[in-house]
């Protein structure tokens, strides 16, 4: 008996500091002409045949939460539109931005895309990646 306490007390000292993995950013929500699109996740807009695709976060510079800061910064991510056998990648910002030629607006497919919110903010609550755009058909 006493040689199994030995042996378990080990394993479940192991197992209680074990923690859940959560996956990434299972968001990919479509309300009211709004994506919102997890790290990695696809969306498509209801009764069309065009998907988004949010690749990656290039940039994040955004001045962080409670802090002041001279210029807003800005943040870039690569998004992917899909239409069909169509595929094609846009690199979209929190904002314009001509010195880099980074516009938070594209079309694609019939639509518009606006760029509304990007997730987490710099210094903000931890959660999961995640972009918002705003959409319209052209």
């Amino acid at each position: 008996m006493n040689i199994k306490l030995l042996i378990c007390a080990p394993l479940l000292l192991i197992m209680s500091n074990c923690k859940t993995q959560t996956s990434k950013a299972e968001t990919s929500v479509v309300t009211n002409n709004t994506l919102t699109i997890g790290l990695e996740k696809q969306v498509k807009i209801p009764n069309s045949k065009v998907s988004l695709q949010f690749k990656e976060v290039t940039e994040d510079s955004r001045c962080p939460v409670d802090v002041t800061c001279i210029w807003e910064g800005i943040a870039t991510v690569n998004i992917e539109g899909i239409s069909g056998t169509q595929k094609t990648n846009f690199q979209v910002g929190t904002r314009d931005f001509l010195p880099k030629n980074v516009s938070k607006s594209f079309n694609f497919s019939g639509y518009r895309f606006t760029l509304t919110d990007l997730k987490p903010y710099p210094g903000g609550k931890e959660e999961s990646a995640s972009v918002t755009f705003k959409y319209e058909k052209e």
